[in-house]
């Protein structure tokens, strides 16, 4: 079962030899041929999700442009498919999910498209996630050597926090969004600074496998926002948008994968895949220059 796995892990991340089809024998083309239905599964959630007929329908005109082509590669490639031109249907897959998660990202991004179920939800998993950091900067206040500075970075969170607050109360959910994501990217950068010298250690306990993976999940979402943050801020121009986008469509593919392991009650796994999906958000991070841990 592991090894299965990490072959569909594979040729989920375009690892997997263009030319296997042609150069393997009747049960390796087999195989490949149920590998590529699974990522036609996967990405037939993505680009036909009710997300996605909404954003076409007119509502975001950039990301209905996004997803349509997204939709029509993917329409491509299940005909490649059908024909059996496995290289060729591997690659219009690609090329759709590059298109839908791109669209995927502006609309988490800049708020538009979302409803307001949808966008008091995103308010809601970015406060999990500064409050699990505050509480790594509440213990530097007893630290005599970063006291001081964790002191004055819990004020500033804490007063981002109240105005994202009162813009939510105000129904400017968009805005409120945007101040909450503002703190957490705050406390992102200046608790690593803090923590110089000496390891921050945060501490959670979760009552079942599923409940870290909706944690994980919520990870996941905040740091995505952070990476659309800084791309806003101009942080990843020419050869390095192209490096970035790419830890970012590993990031989804690694998330679809892990919803599809949730779906099978196989919560364990998801949150393995959620852990690594996070892991490339925070390379692309890192490759913007925002210290992350």
């Amino acid at each position: 079962m592991k090894l299965a796995f990490t072959t569909v892990l594979l040729l989920l991340m375009g690892l997997v030899s263009p030319a296997l089809a042609q150069t393997a024998g009747p049960d390796q083309a087999e195989q490949k041929r149920k590998l590529i239905e699974q990522k036609i599964r996967l990405i037939d959630m993505l680009v036909n999700s009710p997300a996605a007929k909404k954003a076409v329908a007119g509502l975001d005109a950039d990301s209905a442009l996004l997803l349509e082509k997204g939709q029509q590669s993917f329409k491509a490639a299940k005909q490649a498919f059908a024909d059996d031109r496995f290289d060729d249907a591997t690659k219009l897959l690609d090329d759709a999910l590059k298109s839908a998660s791109s669209a995927s990202r502006k609309l988490s991004a800049d708020g538009s498209g979302l409803s307001e179920s949808a966008q008091r939800k995103s308010l809601a998993d970015m406060a999990e996630q500064v409050a699990t950091y505050r509480a790594s900067v509440v213990d530097l206040t007893r630290d005599g050597n970063s006291a001081a500075q964790a002191r004055q970075l819990l004020t500033q969170i804490d007063a981002l926090s109240s105005e994202s607050k009162q813009l939510a109360d105000s129904g400017r959910l968009g805005d409120a969004n945007k101040k909450l994501a503002a703190a957490y990217k705050l406390t992102v950068e200046e608790i690593t600074k803090l923590r110089a010298g000496h390891e921050v250690v945060m501490s959670l306990k979760f009552e079942t496998p599923a409940d870290e993976y909706a944690y994980e999940q919520k990870r996941f979402g905040s740091t995505l926002t952070m990476v659309d943050m800084m791309i806003a801020e101009g942080r990843a121009e020419g050869q390095k948008r192209k490096l970035v986008d790419g830890f970012v469509t590993e990031g989804h593919k690694l998330k679809d994968l892990a919803a599809t392991e949730a779906s099978s009650q196989r919560n364990k796994e998801a949150v393995a895949l959620m852990e690594n999906a996070s892991r490339q958000l925070n390379r692309a991070l890192q490759l913007m220059g925002i210290p992350v841990f």
